[in-house]
This record gives C-alpha cells, sequence and structure tokens, in this order.
C-alpha cells in the first residue's frame, strides 16, 4: 500500500458524505477504469460506503481494521476515462472518536 489520502475522524454524521481529495503532484493520474483503496481503522468495525464522486457507491466493512474495495470509474473505454482526483465515503456505523485512514493500493498490470 502506498499514497496514504486522508487520515481523519469518522466525525461527520452518519447521514453525511466525505469527501477525501487527493489530487497531488507526488502522486500518479488516476485515470484508468478501475481503482482499489484500502481502508483502515482503529477500534471498532466500521461500516460505510465509498464512491468515486458521480459513480456508484461500494459497501465496506472494516471487520477487524483494514478492508480493501476495487471502485469502477466513470468513462468507457472509447470515451475515456475521467481523473480520479477524490473519493467520498459515508459512514453508517462507527464509534465516537473512532479514526479512519485511506490508501490507494499498489498494484501493477503489465499483462498485455
Amino acid at each position: 500500500m502506498a499514497d496514504s489520502m486522508d487520515l481523519g475522524p469518522a466525525s461527520a454524521g452518519l447521514d453525511q458524505w466525505q469527501r477525501i481529495n487527493f489530487r497531488s503532484p507526488d502522486l500518479p493520474r488516476r485515470n484508468t477504469a478501475q481503482i482499489k483503496v484500502a481502508i483502515r481503522t482503529r477500534g471498532p468495525s466500521m461500516l460505510g460506503l465509498i464512491r468515486i464522486p458521480g459513480a456508484p457507491a461500494s459497501n465496506f466493512d472494516t471487520g477487524n481494521g483494514l478492508t480493501v474495495v476495487d471502485l469502477i470509474n466513470v468513462g468507457s473505454d472509447s470515451l475515456g476515462y475521467a481523473e480520479i482526483t477524490a473519493l467520498e465515503i459515508l459512514f453508517t456505523q462507527t464509534t465516537a472518536g473512532q479514526f479512519f485512514q485511506v490508501f490507494a493500493v499498489n498494484h501493477s498490470n503489465k499483462a498485455k
């Protein structure tokens, strides 16, 4: 794992999306068909939804502290894909004072 995107408290209300911006000159462009992200927490399991803005959401459960989610980018092979500059996360179950961290998961696809 690399490219830590956010470390913060799950402080927003359970019905509010939190935006995680990760546009940075140090991070590679993310204009591919999908992205893998890992969500890490300390404490009890956290449940929620995560999405690329404008795309369908995926549910997650951090279980014992870590889960990996595949997200599909909006676009197509013929029209191209939008650059992924942010994620949105909505918690449906969390404990007061709990923190989370989101990472892009590096994986190379060198198959031709």
